[in-house]
């Protein structure tokens, strides 16, 4: 019977415990329903919101989008194309415009050189002429001064003495100077060539057989440069430099007065055949004396 009462007073604590965790163990999954509720509760919220903002985010979208495709817009945008066009049209009108009219100066620049080539030309024909004319006058009074007498002779004298004024007057282009030696002198130049450019010089020797050279320096359209050169000497001859870049031409003159009178492209042609090129200028006239006959040459020439 004791044993009884000790096993019932030993059990119910130990019911008494397990009760208390049951009613907690309920509790706790009361507790956890609750939470899991609200958790689902907040979401359901949370997307709620989400789609609501999405859904003005697209209405506000497809708002925009009817704006861009309104009739206003495509006004705007037409308009903007035409201005671009007429744009386009206005550049291209005022380049050739510009291009005509640079044209037409150039032309007309061209036609005026042309006409001022030409009138110089004509002058310096007219005054070479003249020149001639002047020098075939007082060679003929010289020769009338032998035969007219005394009291002729002081008119003749006058009057030939006002023909070389006249001459000398014309001459001033004609550039004088003394030289001697081989030792070259340069005088620099600066003189436009056309087909019709001549070179006059007039050397007086020292004594007859005297040699002497004198170049002209001949820049061409290429900007290289070229000597032609005219010289006097024992024997006839042609001097062609390896280099191809000077052509002399070497004459014997049994005068103390030797003239020589060349047209200058047509001599460039005929010592440099081979150059597709045209002189256009001279840079320089170059005198050279003789290396043995050491006296004073007188050097006189002019470009006409």
């Amino acid at each position: 019977m004791t044993k009884y009462f000790l096993f019932f007073f030993l059990i119910i604590p130990f019911l008494a415990q397990t009760q208390g965790t049951t009613k907690d163990t309920a509790t706790f999954h009361t507790k956890s329903t609750v939470q899991k509720d609200t958790v689902v509760i907040i979401q359901q919220i949370t997307d709620d919101n989400i789609a609501k903002n999405y859904q003005q985010i697209l209405e506000k979208t497809n708002n925009q989008l009817s704006l861009w495709w309104n009739p206003y817009g495509l006004f705007v945008g037409m308009l903007g194309g035409l201005f671009a066009v007429l744009a386009t049209i206005a550049a291209f009108i005022i380049y050739r415009q510009s291009k005509e009219y640079r044209d037409l100066i150039k032309k007309s620049l061209e036609e005026h050189q042309l006409a001022l080539e030409k009138l110089v030309t004509e002058k310096n024909n007219q005054l070479k002429i003249y020149d001639a004319s002047l020098d075939k006058s007082i060679m003929e009074y010289n020769e009338q001064l032998k035969t007219v007498s005394e009291d002729n002779k002081k008119q003749i004298k006058e009057f030939i003495s006002k023909l070389e004024e006249q001459k000398e007057y014309i001459d001033t282009q004609v550039h004088t100077y003394k030289h001697s030696g081989w030792q070259h002198k340069d005088i620099l130049e600066n003189y436009s060539i056309n087909q019709n450019t001549n070179f006059y010089a007039r050397i007086t020797l020292n004594q007859i057989g005297q040699t002497f050279v004198i170049y002209i320096k001949i820049i061409t359209s290429d900007n290289k440069k070229y000597w032609l050169g005219f010289s006097g000497g024992v024997k006839n001859d042609i001097y062609k430099d390896k280099g191809g870049h000077e052509y002399s031409r070497t004459k014997i003159y049994n005068s103390k007065e030797v003239v020589i009178q060349e047209n200058i492209v047509s001599f460039f042609k005929e010592g440099f055949q081979q150059l597709n090129t045209l002189p256009i200028q001279i840079g320089c006239v170059r005198l050279r004396g003789s290396n043995t006959d050491l006296g004073e040459i007188t050097f006189s020439y002019k470009i006409i």
